[in-house]
């Protein structure tokens, strides 16, 4: 693929005097990383002008996307708004290929040149247009995660693309943190040590951290269709042997969970644990307006041994995800608040800081279900043809997208060592 850029430029801040926006507890516990994420949109499609004119437009209502990442006077870390280093980045690129030679797009290492450089990246919003011999056109957009989470980008995307339209922006994005006050006094009801945060001063054998690391040759990102049909075969072989009924998310978590941990060989009473993000907009009470701006989401840990897991049968799978995703509550949440406010004065490090670009025997799901991404339009006739992450170089993720494909259904992408890959791909689709 090869990839010519055009011109770069940096969209101001629409804030003309610096402002600081105070890094919630959420936005502290975010991975601390740019996230990169391809739209690929079929001929005819709207001239960059407009779309670049719509940006600098819709950045107006998202501030915090042109601030750069900062500590205040008291030392504590920030969003500066208006400051002179921030801004967004948009570069304009030509590729000399057809846009239907790459689709479906799958994740490949030659999609890193369709967006801006994330490896110490100055700027917390990147976007990148690259115009295909066709016309066809793929937006690659970089953001940095502790500026905001998936549900807030979509909806950032989601009105840029309305801003192109001409569509009035309803609702606007909420950046009131009031939601998030700590409980006074505050409340530390659950053990977040070990779990969320690196206990402050751990015991011996409190918290015992090995990173695993692999070349990156040797992580293997593969993309899964999964049809209408099969996760309708897959919910019903799920529900008969249960007296409960999941959720779609639920049911192929599990799935997937188990088919990875058959994939990888592991020893019988080797532990494994699933990471799952968990959306806290409406679990807070009173609920979070679902247009709030920012970070709000907490992992949950499904845990089990590698042979429990694999002949308990996927009911026993999907069981074990649903009873985790489905106790975390407000309760939780509000202790997660309260422990900020108890060590606000202490630099909190996440676990996951500890890993290395190895989870295995663990992994991680998430889900960009539920978002709106496939009704993303921006204008000119074109359709989106194509949602993709680029290339992680990270094993052990997995993450479900909502299908373009015209049967509908699900994409599931899954990163893992090459090794373990070839044999989850002989699985992938069996019910067994």
């Amino acid at each position: 693929m090869e990839v010519k850029v055009t011109s770069t430029t940096t969209l101001t801040s629409p804030l003309s005097q610096p402002s600081e926006v105070p890094l919630t507890i959420f936005d502290r516990f975010a991975l601390n990383i740019h996230v990169a994420i391809l739209y690929a949109f079929s001929r005819p499609t709207s001239a960059n002008a407009n779309i670049i004119s719509a940006l600098s437009k819709i950045l107006v209502h998202f501030p915090t996307l042109t601030a750069n990442l900062s500590t205040n006077s008291h030392g504590r870390p920030c969003l500066t708004v208006g400051g002179p280093d921030g801004g967004a980045l948009v570069v304009e690129a030509t590729v000399s290929s057809k846009l239907e030679d790459h689709l479906p797009l799958t994740p490949s290492p030659d999609f890193r040149l369709l967006h801006p450089e994330v490896n110490d990246a100055k700027h917390l919003l990147q976007v990148q247009l690259n115009r295909f011999e066709c016309g066809g056109l793929v937006i690659g957009i970089t953001s940095h995660h502790r500026v905001a989470d998936g549900q807030s980008m979509s909806s950032f995307f989601l009105a840029w693309g309305k801003m192109v339209r001409g569509v009035p922006i309803d609702p606007l994005p909420v950046y009131d943190q009031s939601w998030l006050k700590p409980r006074d006094p505050p409340l530390v009801q659950f053990d977040h040590w070990g779990t969320d945060f690196i206990p402050l001063s751990p015991q011996p054998n409190e918290f015992k951290a090995t990173p695993v690391y692999a070349d990156p040759s040797e992580i293997t990102n593969m993309l899964f269709h999964y049809t209408p049909e099969f996760i309708m075969r897959l919910k019903a072989h799920t529900n008969k042997l249960s007296t409960e009924k999941y959720t779609t998310f639920e049911t192929l978590a599990g799935y997937i969970w188990r088919k990875v941990t058959i994939a990888r060989q592991l020893d019988d009473e080797e532990g494994t644990m699933l990471s799952v993000p968990v959306n806290g907009r409406r679990r807070l009470q009173p609920p979070m307006p679902s247009e709030f701006f920012g970070n709000l989401v907490l992992d949950v840990y499904p845990k089990a041994k590698a042979r429990a897991l694999i002949e308990g049968g996927v009911a026993k799978a999907v069981g074990i995800v649903r009873e985790a995703v489905r106790a975390i509550g407000n309760d939780y949440f509000r202790s997660f608040i309260d422990l900020a406010e108890v060590y606000k004065d202490r630099n909190l490090v996440p676990c996951y800081e500890t890993d290395g670009n190895v989870l295995s025997p663990n992994m991680e799901v998430d889900s960009w279900l539920g978002f709106g991404l496939d009704e993303i339009d921006f204008g000119g006739g074109g359709k989106l043809c194509g949602i993709s992450l680029t290339w992680v170089p990270f094993e052990g993720l997995s993450i479900f997208i909502p299908s373009l494909s015209q049967d509908g259904g699900l994409d599931v992408f899954v990163s893992l060592l090459e090794k373990d890959a070839m044999r989850f791909r002989e699985i992938s689709h069996s019910l067994d």
